[in-house]
């Protein structure tokens, strides 16, 4: 369900005071610079891909934009649930020339959001499989103060389980995903149906009376993969919607996806034969349906939030068997082997743009069911024993840079993301807004209050107006010479029943109180309304207030009064 929503009206009034409320004095406004503290979740391993323990900052060498930074913050976060190996520290200036141990830091934290593709897994034992180990990983992870989101896709965001750690709502989710997973995968007909129209296109060339297949099955071809292009837009801007919504939450931070498709090349597959070779992929036609822009935006939203990502494709290589039904032109030659080529691009394919997005975060990807048990032991490890890296902005740094990580003189491996982006205030305060249709937000200092109300609108839309309450006394005012003046933005997002939500829209505000009305003011609230376009009434809005002058917050979630 999307939701279309712009302002349409904003009124902006005084409310009547109480006469017996005490007036308060004006707060004051200062000047401060604030420093941007970057900070990075390191996963370093041993040659066996056991987590080390024991390093010290002087261990790491950190590089931002090409250039070396000092480490201002530090601490190793070591668990106890795998095994591990521990190495000296680096030898540093401490009492009696010992080295500089670091005690290990309290556990922060975990989000960790569950994003289930369109999974159609028909054999009951593979589904079982998968389904299990999810429930092991939740089970075996989730501990005090951790909780996990499931977000499920069908072309849109289907189901959305919020922020939980209750093991039965989750179980209940899963179950429900589990069963609606155990079909034939939709692919597998419009694959069939190619290689049916290839065969006849095929036979109408050797004719000699035709002599032509008229362009064959590739104008159909180009349809489908069209199709599949489309969808991944869709899919990558909801996964960016997702990391943002992580960027407005604190603690560790990850987003596993299980995917069915996502693809370097959208509907690569539909343009290849069942017994294709890799010569193919030199075929321009292949590859017009690029999307590593679309995954380099995922990726950089990710890296700009905190948030690795991990990839799964459970499927792997299906590994169809020729048979006496097939066409005659797709038949194994006597020396050939009975598994085409098709199926191992299409997984290549597949791998190519999970890779990406989980390299360039600092996450890992897996293919196939014999890959799972180790994909979830990767998971629950990186989440168990990590160090955390903090250092300020280096002066002159770019909005955005590379960062990379090493350990000289360590047989280590060092996985972390592959760049970092400061954020705006704007910026950050959008994520909160999102953050918190589906977590209340922590942080949240202006006592802002809500409610809507809805009724039909043009073209079968729904008009859903909302009536916002800011109290003026938590705003910042500064003098002016006739009184007071201040500043305030609204945002707004939106998410419907089934899970999808919007982007989120700013209006901002200015005001002046003239110095006589400043007492009565002051007990008083202002009132905003706006008005949502919505395809329903059903949505949730959430609404935030940024104070421009303090960069002071408040957020209410408000429902459709009677929905």
């Amino acid at each position: 369900m999307k939701i279309l929503f712009g302002f349409v009206l904003s009124t902006l009034f005084v409310a009547g005071p109480s006469l017996a409320q005490r007036p308060e004095a004006v707060p004051r406004s200062t000047a401060s610079a604030e420093v941007t503290l970057f900070n990075l979740d390191v996963i370093v391993t041993d040659p066996a891909g056991n987590p080390v323990h024991g390093l010290t900052a002087r261990d790491f060498e950190v590089r931002h934009g090409g250039r070396t930074v000092g480490v201002t913050n530090f601490s190793e976060i070591r668990g106890e649930a795998f095994p591990s190996a521990t190495v000296r520290p680096s030898e540093a200036a401490a009492p009696g020339g010992a080295p500089a141990a670091v005690p290990p830091a309290p556990r922060p934290p975990r989000r960790i959001v569950l994003f289930i593709d369109r999974l159609q897994i028909p054999d009951a034992r593979e589904r079982g499989e998968l389904f299990d180990s999810i429930r092991g990983f939740l089970e075996g992870t989730l501990g005090e103060g951790d909780e996990a989101m499931i977000v499920t896709w069908n072309r849109s965001i289907r189901t959305v389980l919020p922020f939980t750690s209750d093991p039965e709502s989750l179980e209940s989710t899963l179950a429900s995903v589990e069963r609606q997973s155990g079909r034939i995968a939709a692919e597998k007909a419009d694959l069939d149906m190619l290689q049916d129209e290839d065969a006849w296109f095929t036979s109408q060339a050797a004719d000699p009376r035709i002599g032509s297949d008229s362009g064959g099955f590739t104008p159909t071809a180009a349809l489908y993969a069209q199709q599949a292009f489309y969808e991944m837009k869709a899919k990558t801007a909801a996964l960016t919607g997702l990391t943002a919504t992580l960027g407005g939450m604190d603690g560790r931070k990850i987003l596993v996806l299980v995917s069915h498709r996502f693809s370097r090349y959208a509907g690569l597959e539909f343009f290849l034969r069942s017994r294709t070779g890799v010569e193919a992929m030199a075929d321009p036609q292949t590859k017009q349906f690029d999307t590593k822009r679309l995954l380099e935006e995922v990726a950089r939203s990710a890296n700009a939030n905190g948030v690795t990502l991990y990839g799964l494709f459970p499927t792997g290589m299906d590994a169809p068997t020729p048979s006496a039904a097939d066409p005659i032109v797709t038949a194994p030659g006597l020396n050939g082997q009975p598994l085409g080529g098709r199926e191992q691009l299409a997984v290549g394919n597949e791998m190519e743009a999970l890779s990406f997005i989980a390299e360039k975060t600092g996450g890992v990807a897996a293919s196939g069911a014999g890959s799972i048990p180790g994909f979830i032991d990767r998971v629950s490890a990186d989440l168990d024993s990590w160090y955390s890296i903090g250092y300020p902005s280096p002066s002159g740094a770019n909005h955005a840079a590379s960062v990379s990580v090493r350990v000289p003189g360590r047989k280590v491996k060092v996985r972390v993301r592959g760049s970092l982006q400061e954020k705006t205030p704007e910026e950050q305060m959008r994520d909160r807004v999102l953050a918190h249709l589906f977590k209340p937000d922590a942080r949240s200092r202006i006592p802002i209050s809500a409610s809507a109300s809805a009724e039909p609108g043009p073209k079968g839309k729904f008009q859903i107006r909302v009536e916002i309450r800011i109290p003026i006394s938590s705003l910042v005012l500064l003098p002016t010479a006739k009184g007071v003046s201040g500043a305030f933005s609204v945002f707004v997002a939106s998410v419907a029943p089934e899970g999808d939500f919007s982007e989120v829209s700013r209006r901002s505000q200015t005001f002046e109180i003239p110095g006589q009305n400043l007492e009565t003011a002051k007990a008083g609230h202002y009132t905003y309304e706006l008005t949502i376009e919505s395809s329903g009434p059903e949505a949730r809005v959430c609404v935030g207030v940024w104070d421009e002058k303090s960069n002071d917050a408040g957020f209410a979630v408000v429902k459709v009064a009677g929905s």
